[in-house]
Order: C-alpha cells, then sequence, then structure tokens
C-alpha cells in the first residue's frame, strides 16, 4: 500500500504507528482535571466571543478570489481541500473560515489545545486531536479515514509549521492527507496594514488591530501525485514550502508590513 511505503518517510515528523481502527468520533480521555477542563471551558467561551467582537471590525479583501470561490466555497463540484498556511497566521484564519462547510481542524491534546478545540466547535469545526509531539499520525489517519469514509466533501487543515516550528518549515502531516485523500492542497497566507505581532513567540503570531485591513491571498491548488516517497517526497514537499513561503512573503510586502520575513530563517 502506498499508506505503508508513506508512513515510514514521515516517522520523523510524525509518530505514525498506526493501527487499524480509528473513529473520529471516539471519546479520547485527556489527562486533565474536572477543574482544568471547566477552566479551558470558561476560557473558550469568552475567548470566542472575544474574537468575534474584535474581528468583525476588520475589513477583509481577498486575493485570488477565484480560488476562494471554487475550492472553500465550493462553487461547482464538491471536493476535498486542504488549506496550508503558516502558524503565524493561525488565530486569523481561524476565524475567517468558520461560515464555511464541513471541516476538520487538527489541534494539539495539551490544555491550550483543550482551550482551542473549544473555540474550534463555537465556530462550527470539528477538532481532531493531535499533533507533532502527541498523537499526531493517528490524528492524521483520523481525519483520512472521516475523508474517505462518507459523501461529505471536507475543507481540512491545521498550521504546516505547527505546533513548534521552525517557523515557515514544512512538515509532511497535511501533504499525507491530501495524498491519501485526494484533495487539493491549497497555499494560503494573510496579513494587514496594521498588525499586532508577538516577537516572542516562536511564530511570531500576527493579529489585526480593531478597525483594520486584512488581506487574504490563495495560491493555486496543487494534486499530490499518489506514492510519493523518499527523495521525491523531499523535494515536492520543499517547493511546496517555498510556494507558501513565496505567497507569505508577496502579501507581505502588498500590505507594506514592516516584519516581513522576521519568522522565516536561513532563506
Amino acid at each position: 500500500m502506498v499508506w505503508t511505503s508513506f508512513r515510514f518517510s514521515v516517522a520523523g515528523t510524525y509518530n505514525l504507528n498506526i493501527q487499524s481502527d480509528h473513529a473520529y468520533t471516539r471519546k479520547r480521555s485527556m489527562p486533565y482535571s474536572f477543574k482544568q477542563r471547566a477552566k479551558a471551558a470558561a476560557i473558550s467561551f469568552v475567548a470566542t466571543w472575544f474574537a468575534r467582537l474584535w474581528f468583525a471590525t476588520v475589513r477583509i479583501s481577498i486575493v485570488n478570489r477565484d480560488v476562494y470561490n471554487r475550492h472553500f466555497q465550493q462553487v461547482g463540484i464538491p471536493h476535498h481541500v486542504v488549506g496550508a498556511s503558516w502558524h503565524r497566521n493561525a488565530i486569523f484564519l481561524f476565524y475567517f473560515f468558520r461560515n464555511l462547510g464541513d471541516r476538520l481542524i487538527m489541534i494539539s491534546r495539551s490544555l491550550d489545545g483543550e482551550i482551542t478545540a473549544g473555540v474550534a466547535r463555537r465556530f462550527g469545526y470539528t477538532p481532531v486531536r493531535g499533533s507533532s509531539s502527541r498523537g499526531g499520525g493517528e490524528a492524521l489517519q483520523q481525519m483520512i479515514d472521516v475523508m474517505n469514509g462518507g459523501q461529505k466533501k471536507y475543507l481540512c487543515g491545521t498550521a504546516v509549521d505547527g505546533p513548534r516550528g521552525p517557523a515557515r518549515k514544512l512538515k509532511k502531516g497535511m501533504v499525507a492527507v491530501a495524498m491519501q485523500t485526494g484533495a487539493l492542497f491549497v497555499p494560503m497566507a494573510c496579513s494587514g496594514n496594521r498588525l499586532i505581532t508577538f516577537p516572542k513567540a516562536w511564530d511570531k503570531t500576527i493579529i489585526p488591530k480593531p478597525f483594520s485591513r486584512m488581506t487574504i491571498a490563495f495560491g493555486e491548488p496543487v494534486a499530490i501525485p499518489a506514492g510519493l516517497i523518499g527523495n521525491d517526497l523531499e523535494t515536492f514537499c520543499r517547493k511546496l514550502e517555498d510556494d507558501l513561503n513565496r505567497l507569505t512573503d508577496t502579501v507581505d510586502q502588498t500590505c507594506g508590513y514592516l516584519e516581513a520575513g522576521v519568522g522565516r530563517s536561513g532563506h
């Protein structure tokens, strides 16, 4: 099987010791107390409404709207899509996609992830819990099983350099999902004219200031060839990484973002 070969090629990034029995609806016990879970639920409730109030003031421009209409709003024949962006953009894109159709999103099993998962559910996402450090292989297989298991067509994704970086270095997990489901891999980036940057965050997280403008750019969709392994896979992933970096740099320059490129190293 392609997947059997592929899982060994990404073992350095994801622990893909995947078993045959996966169900994304199955409850997974997280190692948190009732008090921790209650606190996470309260924070996620407040964070959801805070994000709605804050980001509702932000004006949005879309670059390459045809890609957005065809592949995210699913104008035409429905199909699976993997949306790929760097972690720095995650907060605003998380909000931006809140009103679309069926959406899967990978969120870490950490306590912070418990808060994020609560926000995700309130925004209409279905969280799949895992990351490159905890349960990532299982979460990826859950996504693949769900997307291949019925008639629904899903938008799914996670930050492709998350959850811990290095910043703007593509990991292979969502490439695996796109390969195994036939989903199109669509690069995305956003920037703005007035941003708040978190300089101590590993990804240099950005969010727009109230009443500012954000620009969201979509790159051309990519079909991932079946059966990529080894050096061919590495070469293909580096091309996707370069394309996503160019898209990010372009939208930063268009918006006049002064911190453009601060999240990159070695470029």
